[in-house]
C-alpha cells in the first residue's frame, strides 16, 4: 500500500491561456485530480495555479497543463514546491488579477 505524500506547487503558464475557458479548464483538471489550491490570470498575459494534493497527482496535473486544452497554445511552464497549507481544501478561480482585486479593496475601504 502507497502513502499519500503531500505536494505544493505554484505553476506559472504561458501561452494563450487568459480566457475564463482555459481558467475553468484548470479548475476541472485539479477537481478531477482531488487537488486544492486555485487558478488566476497574470497581468503579464500568464496564468498562474497553485495545487496540492498527492505528490502524483500534482505532477499529473502539471504534465496536463503542459499540454493545455484544444484551444490553448501553452509555450512555456514553469513550477515551484512550496509549503503544503494544511488550511486550504478547496478549489478556486479568480477571473481578475491580485492586483486589481487590491486596488479595488482598497478603493472601498477608503
Amino acid at each position: 500500500m502507497t502513502m499519500m505524500v503531500p505536494e505544493r506547487r505554484r505553476v506559472f503558464i504561458t501561452g494563450k491561456v487568459q480566457g475564463v475557458a482555459f481558467l475553468l479548464w484548470v479548475r476541472n483538471v485539479a477537481n478531477s485530480l482531488a487537488l486544492s489550491g486555485s487558478v488566476r490570470p497574470l497581468e503579464d498575459g500568464r496564468c498562474e495555479a497553485v495545487v496540492q494534493g498527492d505528490r502524483q497527482l500534482v505532477k499529473q496535473f502539471v504534465v496536463a497543463c503542459k499540454r493545455g486544452p484544444t484551444e490553448a497554445s501553452i509555450a512555456a511552464i514553469e513550477h515551484f514546491v512550496e509549503p503544503v497549507d494544511a488550511k486550504e481544501t478547496t478549489f478556486v478561480v479568480y477571473r481578475t488579477p491580485w492586483r486589481q482585486i487590491h486596488q479595488s479593496i482598497e478603493h472601498h475601504q477608503r
